[in-house]
């Protein structure tokens, strides 16, 4: 009798350690997919604080843009001609393919470019805007079409795109606005687009200087 006792105590005592093993691991699990779905979520926090950040980076600058408060270069890009030209006292050449507007901070370095084709039609008018950092990576960009013949309204289209970029030049968000000029919003797929042209995003100042061929 005391066999059987003995034998049952025992198998009592390996099916508890199982259930405790068992415990451990349920409980392992858990805290193991708690932290995996906790990186998501902190991860979105990161991403949200860095465009925060951003966004307020480009609100000032542009704010000392309005407020006339950054040097400011104007050229223009001439037919046949590779060198720009600095537009002095409202002296503007005869001719004229893209103006470029150079923003200086107070220490003389560029932070924004703006890009600004000329339209011989006068039916559309575009800026191209770049924002770059102190080591020279772009950290905003900005397109503005205004435009007519679009279809979808009887004035002037207005189209906005803003974009953000993080410091390994990963573009973390876009914002997209079509509206006429009473602010409304268009459609664009009831639009024609007839002024969307091509266009390319330089992340870094440097090249971007070099490839318009300007010269400090």
């Amino acid at each position: 009798m005391s066999k059987y006792i003995l034998l049952l105590l025992t198998l009592c005592q390996i099916i508890s350690c199982s259930d405790k093993d068992n415990t451990k691991n349920i409980t392992g699990e858990i805290k193991n997919n708690a932290k995996i779905k906790q990186r998501p979520t902190n991860d979105l926090v990161s991403k949200e604080g860095v465009l925060l950040q951003l966004k307020s980076k480009k609100a000032i600058l542009d704010n000392l843009k309005a407020q006339k408060k950054l040097e400011l270069e104007v050229l223009v890009k001439e037919p046949n001609k590779d060198k720009l030209t600095l537009v002095i006292n409202e002296q503007w050449p005869e001719e004229v393919e893209t103006t470029f507007n150079i923003w200086k901070n107070s220490e003389g370095k560029v932070i924004v470019v703006g890009e600004y084709p000329f339209s011989e039609s006068g039916d559309w008018d575009i800026e191209y805007l770049h924002y770059f950092n102190k080591k020279g990576k772009i950290f905003s960009f900005e397109r503005n079409t205004h435009f007519f013949n679009s279809i979808c309204t009887e004035g002037v289209a207005h189209e906005a795109i803003v974009e953000f970029y993080d410091t390994d030049l990963k573009k973390i968000d876009r914002k997209y606005n079509l509206v006429d000029e009473a602010k409304k919003e268009l459609k664009k797929e009831n639009c024609v687009m007839n002024y969307d042209f091509a266009y390319v995003v330089n992340h870094n100042l440097k090249n971007y200087l070099k490839k318009i061929n300007y010269r400090s």
